[in-house]
């Protein structure tokens, strides 16, 4: 049970001491504190924890503080909450994006390279494509994006074939190859390996250092640089073989 409650994102003591609770009732901090066998201001410190997180009340009997756990329904309470919450911020970034979006800032201000770190990095490589809404090319394709982001790549599979987001991959001959719908994909002999990978779609071009931790993406936005990597890819996918 504590373990589910962890899950949850309770810490391990806050999740201790609230069974203790739900099994004895309404009670003074005393039996609380030898039920869970742990210290006398650790209980304290996580009762008023857990009271800040509407999953313990107190009542005053006698002068004395008297506990107890909120019933498990509370549970329910925060997860719509949480959803609720979630929902309002989705509307304020969107209005946020347009308002932002519609503020001009000079050509020669505007930067046409991007440096994500790690897996957010990724997604939000990711994202954009998905955002962009066009075909996109890869060569140098290793498989990083499915290893490091298992359950979010199978999420985003769906929206590509939601969008008609088709893909053009060449992989070395010897790697694993994403194998999904709406993907074609060829293979070039070993010698053409590279430590990165290389993504067209639209006027941008994504490097990809998959070698390196965490993982370094490059972003470049630029209609003449990504026209030439397109040009590129042409060559590679002439003499790839399926």
């Amino acid at each position: 049970m504590e373990e589910v409650l962890e899950k949850f994102g309770l810490t391990k003591t806050e999740a201790k001491v609230y069974v203790a609770l739900i099994r004895l009732g309404s009670t003074s901090a005393g039996p609380l504190i030898k039920k869970t066998q742990l210290h006398r201001a650790t209980v304290y410190d996580v009762l008023e924890r857990l009271i800040e997180k509407g999953l313990v009340n107190f009542v005053m009997k006698n002068d004395k503080k008297h506990y107890e756990a909120s019933p498990p329904e509370r549970f329910l309470d925060m997860v719509n909450e949480e959803s609720k919450s979630a929902e309002e911020k989705k509307k304020i970034a969107t209005r946020l994006v347009k308002i932002l979006n519609n503020i001009e800032v000079p050509k020669e201000q505007k930067s046409i390279a991007h440096i994500y770190l790690g897996n957010e990095g990724l997604k939000a490589l990711m994202n954009d494509i998905i955002n962009e809404g066009k075909d996109f090319v890869v060569f140098g394709a290793e498989g990083r994006f499915e290893d490091t982001l298992k359950y979010y790549t199978k999420q985003w599979a769906r929206m590509r074939i939601k969008k008609n987001i088709r893909a053009k991959m060449i992989y070395t001959e010897g790697t694993r190859a994403a194998e999904w719908k709406m993907n074609e994909i060829r293979f070039v002999p070993k010698e053409y390996s590279s430590p990165a990978s290389t993504l067209i779609y639209g006027d941008k071009v994504a490097i990809t250092l998959n070698q390196e931790e965490p993982v370094v993406t490059i972003l470049i936005e630029s209609e003449k640089v990504a026209k030439g990597y397109k040009n590129y890819f042409k060559l590679l996918w002439k003499i790839a073989k399926p």
